[in-house]
């Protein structure tokens, strides 16, 4: 009887020879169960949510939310919010399936004023929002943030008021002009709306058109407090009165051609001076308007009239009275709309005549005689103010030869007049003969 040999029947001897045969052969099919092994465990882990990778999101905007909430609750943020949010940095458990597609913008990362409650400093906290699809945010820095707090408040019928500089164009004048809207409603922070007290336009006459017609501007604002200091801040709102934003304001007016018209003077001054005084002048000053007005009706206007005469009765002195200037209703413009009158009054001068006034003469010295060798008599005609002049006798006036310092000899002296009484009074003498023969003799 024979025997095997030794191993060659063991069930484990051939068991192990097997499995070295299959690891041995066919590895190619080995290797795709293998691959199809790990995709099927890579498929399992994506579609299982409660599997998260953290992923890092840095230079995240923050927005904010509820700035028209916070304003009808009677509030306003007047901190620099561009300042004061920067941007933070995230931190976010991301659901496996979604990791490629989470951005930065899936977490709505804001602040919410609509939590303030009172003026002051406020902190309100950074918030973001987590969801099932892109995970939890498990980190925000920073947290919080801090603002500035403001009552918000409303002010209404600000009055608008519009500064004109330069001049219309040559040969133009303005009617004045109209403002749209006339008022305005200023809203925001208290501490500055409190202050406002007019929005003013500036408006510059030298750049309308050299045309007559109506003339449309829109012209920028400015708002000033009572110090005429401008007040100006991002964060105050302009409105009409229907409640439409503005940046400026609506300037009309109209351009009317100009002509320049003499002030008729005939019948300016009534009334009699003061017994013994005249008017001796009257000025205009302007002497000129300018009118302004349709061309037809300037074109047949050569004389403008004062509203009033000017009354000389019983003045003895000069004077001027401003007077105002007619406008005929036709016109548009009168410039200016008064005048100054200046009315010069003095004496009447009047010429007499006084006949046969005797004749002496002066300043002969001790050793020496006088004569007249013609006659003693002159005639002097005397011209000043008539009151002075009618006054005058023949007592009042003296008529005289100065041979003072002459020696003996034969001389033609200018006769000389004075007058009693006559300081003060401009006048004028003319003696009849001017000069006269004078014979000096020694005693």
């Amino acid at each position: 009887m024979s025997h095997p040999t030794p191993g060659q029947d063991n069930p484990w001897t051939l068991l192990g020879q097997t499995l070295k045969h299959l690891l041995l052969n066919n590895w190619p099919l080995k290797l795709l169960a293998l691959v199809l092994a790990l995709a099927l465990w890579a498929g399992l882990i994506t579609q299982d949510p409660t599997l998260t990778r953290e992923k890092k999101f840095e230079n995240v905007t923050i927005s904010v939310t509820g700035t028209e909430t916070l304003k009808r609750n009677g509030f306003i943020v007047v901190s620099d919010l561009s300042e004061v949010l920067g941007t933070a940095t995230l931190k976010v458990d991301v659901p496996q399936n979604n990791y490629s597609a989470a951005q930065s913008s899936s977490y709505n990362t804001r602040i919410d004023l609509t939590r303030i409650s009172e003026v002051g400093v406020q902190e309100l906290k950074v918030l973001t929002t987590s969801s099932t699809s892109y995970g939890t945010v498990t980190e925000v820095s920073p947290s919080v943030v801090q603002v500035a707090v403001d009552e918000y408040v409303t002010r209404y019928r600000i009055p608008v008021t519009v500064e004109t500089i330069g001049e219309v164009p040559e040969g133009f004048e303005s009617n004045g002009q109209s403002i749209d809207p006339a008022y305005v409603t200023v809203s925001g922070p208290k501490s500055l709306v409190q202050n406002i007290v007019r929005a003013e336009a500036t408006m510059d006459k030298s750049l309308l058109p050299a045309q007559a017609g109506s003339v449309s501007n829109a012209i920028p604002f400015r708002l000033v407090n009572s110090a005429g200091d401008v007040v100006s801040s991002d964060l105050i709102e302009v409105t009409s009165t229907g409640g439409v934003l503005l940046d400026s304001v609506i300037v009309e007016q109209t351009l009317y051609p100009t002509k320049t018209i003499s002030l008729q003077d005939m019948g300016l001054v009534v009334g009699t001076p003061a017994a013994g005084y005249e008017v001796k002048s009257v000025t205009i000053s302007p002497e000129t308007v300018t009118a302004s007005g349709a061309l037809e009706n300037l074109e047949d206007l050569d004389l403008v009239f004062a509203s009033s005469s000017v009354d000389v009765s019983g003045r003895n002195e000069s004077f001027y009275e401003v007077v105002s200037v007619r406008k005929p209703s036709n016109l548009q413009t009168l410039n200016p709309t008064s005048v100054t009158v200046s009315v010069e009054i003095g004496p009447i001068i009047r010429s007499r005549t006084f006949e046969s006034l005797r004749v002496t003469v002066t300043g002969v010295s001790d050793d020496l005689t006088s004569t007249l060798t013609q006659t003693r008599y002159a005639s002097v005609t005397i011209t000043g103010p008539q009151l002075w002049v009618e006054s005058l006798r023949n007592a009042d006036i003296t008529l005289t030869c100065n041979a003072a310092d002459l020696p003996a000899g034969e001389y033609d002296l200018a006769l000389l007049c004075t007058i009693q009484g006559d300081e003060d009074i401009a006048y004028s003498v003319e003696t009849n003969p001017e000069t006269l023969p004078v014979t000096l003799k020694a005693r």
